[in-house]
């Protein structure tokens, strides 16, 4: 609805899930005693309409009964996506319903995968914020990227060795007493050779 005195455009009720699909269509989320969300203030005049009309699409095609102003009533359908955070959720699923150790184990790799799983990639989201606090010039701003950097280095990446840790417990819970872990681990692979200015490889 728009709030004749200001002209903000808000929204109030609803469960997580809807507020996921509000905050993921320029809405940003509030909580003084009840929880709400207004139309983020990045979004011109022009198009407050148009970002309000795609919301109620959005929350509609989720199955949600909307009452909303007659100038964001939306009669047509939009297909219901995917999102990525309904996607982990969906891990989380199969995860509950491992029939085995050896799914369970596959699926844990998608957290804990080194260079692409979820909490690495979620490691490249924080940095990338804070390359962009740097860019910044606001008062706060430095502590916001170092606070950002933090997070990622250290206890993201403490998730992510506790996350590991639990991975190979189960496998080696699962597998016979002389193939259990640690083991000495294998020789080093040698380093790929790198290019010089010249063109040879050393």
């Amino acid at each position: 609805m728009r709030d004749l005195a200001t002209g903000l455009i808000s929204a109030s009720g609803g469960d997580g899930l809807a507020h996921g699909i509000l905050e993921r269509t320029f809405f940003l989320r509030e909580t003084h005693r009840v929880t709400w969300h207004r139309l983020s203030p990045t979004i011109s005049p022009e198009d407050e309409r148009t970002v309000a009309r795609v919301a109620v699409a959005r929350l509609q095609a989720a199955g949600y009964r909307v009452l909303a102003d007659a100038e964001f009533a939306w009669d047509g359908t939009e297909t219901r996506y995917v999102t990525t955070g309904r996607e982990i959720e969906n891990l989380a699923g199969r995860i509950r319903e491992a029939a085995s150790v050896d799914d369970l184990t596959y699926e844990l790799a998608e957290l804990t995968a080194t260079h692409d799983g979820i909490l690495a990639s979620l490691g490249h989201v924080l940095h990338a914020l804070a390359d962009v606090y740097d860019r910044l010039s606001g008062p706060t701003d430095p502590r916001w990227g170092a606070r950002l950097r933090s997070s990622a280095e250290h206890e993201l990446r403490l998730l992510a060795a506790q996350l590991q840790s639990v991975r190979n417990n189960l496998a080696d819970r699962s597998a016979p007493p002389g193939r259990r872990g640690p083991r000495i681990p294998p020789p080093a692979l040698p380093a790929p050779s790198t290019s010089t200015a010249s063109g040879r490889t050393r």
